[in-house]
């Protein structure tokens, strides 16, 4: 899988604010240093020992890892440099007032002080400049959408909940090239339950990593919701997948040590909701699935089924308009991958739910609307068979 850069400050003028935010913390870290080891006072001088040169050593720390997350264009860097820079005007002030209070005025003891003060309130200033103006994915209806970043206007997609034009997808294993996807194109309507079948290596999972925002393809377009997810960061990208897709595998991927409630909060707890919309989500979905007595439970002491039925509860926790399940149910017996697939196409007719299952097996992909099948990396047929 290709290793996804996180482009920052898409416009120059943030990212040389960001710069000059990075600039301004260098030199907090400098006198902070210096003020360490002995060679000259720094701003928790005022502090008494040893607290002085604890504080002095924590907070040269944060303003290392927000110069790098500034200059690694990352938002951690941000919220590191505000905590950092919150801090130096912070202390700078009550060195000034202590030192006036005690007529200690000389530039020894001033000039540290006044320094970092000032250093301080230019990142601050640098940091509110830059905004907090991350990629932002909003409600829609009707399956149109509003991402931030160019979008495609002269061609019309919102009647599509996914789309994919001509994409390929290639791994280079040292001078050895690998199609895994050689130009699909295909559309999904909304509320559309579909089944992608092929033989092991024809490039069903890849397929469904490209249509999850999970990978990128080497050439070709994939649009979500209208908006061509090329055109999102890393940070727009992990947005989408958490609020608009939910993915069903199947491991299960359940975290082994958590309960069944802290499994299934987790994206939840990722998008910002309260603890009270938390647990009704979680303890509603789990109502849904049969499993409301068991959010306490350690996935290991449930059945292969109880635990697939709780990665699809997982799956729907954020209400995702797509949901991708590989393989839902490679991993239960015949009546429980009946229930799972019940379940999945009770989704799509009654909530408008899109859902795209990856599976080996013909009874499953029957249960479907349509039949896509994949070889070598193409599509080679299309079936419509109504769902049973």
């Amino acid at each position: 899988m290709e290793k996804m850069k996180a482009p920052f400050l898409e416009f120059p003028k943030k990212r040389f604010v960001a710069e000059m935010a990075a600039v301004f913390l260098i030199g907090f870290v400098f006198i902070e240093l210096i003020s360490i080891m002995g060679l000259s006072e720094g701003v928790t001088s005022s502090l008494p020992y040893p607290i002085d040169k604890i504080m002095s050593s924590a907070f040269s720390v944060t303003g290392l890892l927000a110069v790098y997350g500034l200059l690694k264009k990352n938002w951690a860097g941000a919220y590191f440099a505000l905590s950092t820079s919150a801090f130096e005007v912070v202390l700078g002030c009550f060195s000034l007032s202590k030192a006036y209070s005690t007529s200690q005025l000389n530039l020894t003891l001033t000039a540290p002080a006044a320094t970092t003060l000032a250093l301080g309130a230019l990142t601050i200033i640098c940091i509110f400049k830059m905004g907090f103006d991350q990629p932002k994915i909003t409600k829609i209806t009707s399956g149109a959408s509003s991402l931030s970043g160019p979008k495609t206007p002269s061609i019309a997609r919102d009647k599509y909940t996914i789309e994919t034009i001509d994409i390929a997808k290639k791994y280079f294993l040292g001078s050895n090239v690998v199609s895994a996807i050689n130009g699909i194109s295909m559309k999904v309507a909304e509320g559309e339950f579909i089944a992608i079948m092929g033989p092991s290596g024809s490039g069903k999972s890849t397929l469904l990593n490209l249509i999850g925002a999970l990978d990128r393809p080497s050439s070709g377009r994939v649009f979500i919701d209208g908006v061509d997810i090329s055109t999102l960061d890393e940070l727009g990208l992990a947005r989408l997948r958490n609020e608009k897709i939910g993915f069903v595998f199947q491991a299960y991927n359940l975290i082994a040590r958590s309960s069944v409630l802290r499994n299934m909060e987790l994206p939840a707890l990722v998008k910002g909701y309260t603890k009270e919309e938390r647990l009704e989500r979680v303890n509603r979905l789990l109502a849904i699935v049969g499993l409301d007595d068991k959010p306490l439970r350690k996935p290991k002491t449930l059945s292969g089924g109880e635990q697939q039925r709780v990665a699809i509860a997982r799956a729907l926790i954020n209400g995702p308009r797509i949901v991708l399940a590989d393989e839902p149910t490679g991993n239960v017996d015949s009546k429980t991958g009946r229930l799972v697939m019940d379940f999945l196409r009770k989704l799509s007719l009654e909530e408008g739910t899109t859902v795209v299952v990856v599976t080996h097996d013909p009874e499953v992909a029957k249960m479907a609307n349509r039949i896509i099948y994949i070889r070598d990396g193409k599509i080679v047929e299309e079936e419509t068979v109504g769902g049973l």
